[in-house]
């Protein structure tokens, strides 16, 4: 019988999560007719040995340099054949109410693409996650579902691709953007969706962890991808810090070239100054600070990055199922 959802997990060596991701949606209650469909960007732990276990669908990357956030979700697509597809990371738990919800929510709205739910992020041992906990979610109506998601097939198929395989980051972000610009709308519900289990990596670890995978490229990548697009001013939107602080090094620059060195001391302290205040924590302050340097570097790296076609077949592998 034909699926009603078909729900893709994209993974990288989550061993540590996976177990409990896989259980959430087998062994739950309220679990309609659905296909679970792993996708596996070639993890090198043990995270397909205990996924083997259940009874899913496994399909692989052939091609480590093929990795990227975007292309987990595209490749899980390729195989899904549910009328809804929802997307999954490979250390989160999916809520046994949402789903029925979600499609109570799609079915009755013909110009509804997506829904989202409330999510709980379970560690917070660094600054990144802490800060996400924190930041509320927006309900109604939104311009794009973070953190997982159920879409209708359709409103896929009318776009073109599910997830932009070329994005290191903001793949979701990119595909509300591509709905929301042909006319489909997307919501978030108070209703829980997902338990997220993050990264437990000190700040400093996760932030460089993330210039050596290239997530931060994902701030350039999607530039890029959306330049003659309706949606462009959105994506420099998106990025507006890092580009003011992009403007701001180019008036430093000119200061320092002409010997002038007290604005440019003078800039920073009050930079930092400034975000002291506001983040009641120097220490908050000064990771802040690295982080939109960091990202700022990826931003550039990203924009320069030669994108691949995103209406090819990946290359892969079906593993099990």
């Amino acid at each position: 019988m034909k699926p009603t959802v078909s729900i893709i997990i994209k993974t990288l060596n989550e061993e540590k999560n996976i177990e409990r991701c896989l259980d959430s949606l087998v062994n739950a209650p309220n679990v309609i007719n659905t296909e679970v469909i792993l996708a596996d960007s070639l993890s090198a732990d043990t995270t397909l040995e205990k996924a083997r276990h259940y009874p899913i669908k496994i399909v692989q990357l052939e091609n480590a340099n093929d990795r990227s956030c975007g292309i987990g979700p595209q490749l899980g697509f390729q195989y899904a054949q549910g009328d809804y597809v929802y997307i999954l990371d490979g250390d989160m738990e999916m809520e046994p109410d949402f789903l029925p919800a979600a499609i109570a929510r799609l079915e009755a709205n013909p110009q509804l693409a997506g829904v989202a739910g409330s999510v709980k992020e379970m560690c917070v041992e660094n600054l990144v996650f802490k800060k996400r906990a924190q930041k509320a979610f927006k309900y109604g109506n939104v311009g794009h579902l973070a953190m997982g998601g159920l879409y209708k097939r359709k409103a896929v198929e009318e776009i073109g691709y599910f997830s932009n395989i070329n994005l290191h980051s903001f793949e979701e972000l990119e595909l509300g953007l591509r709905l929301v610009s042909k006319g489909w709308a997307l919501e978030r519900i108070d209703v829980p969706a997902i338990k997220h289990h993050g990264h437990t990596d000190t700040s400093l670890c996760l932030i460089l962890k993330r210039l050596k995978t290239k997530y931060v490229y994902g701030y350039g990548e999607l530039i890029r991808s959306a330049i003659g697009k309706p949606y462009f001013l959105k994506t420099l939107w998106n990025a507006k810090i890092l580009l003011a602080m992009l403007i701001l090094w180019l008036v430093i620059a000119v200061f320092l070239s002409t010997g002038n060195i007290t604005w440019p001391i003078a800039i920073v302290m009050a930079g930092v100054a400034f975000m002291s205040v506001k983040k009641h924590s120097i220490k908050e302050a000064l990771f802040s600070v690295l982080t939109w340097h960091v990202e700022l570097i990826g931003l550039i790296l990203g924009l320069f990055r030669q994108p691949k076609k995103n209406d090819s077949m990946i290359a892969a592998k079906v593993i099990q199922g």
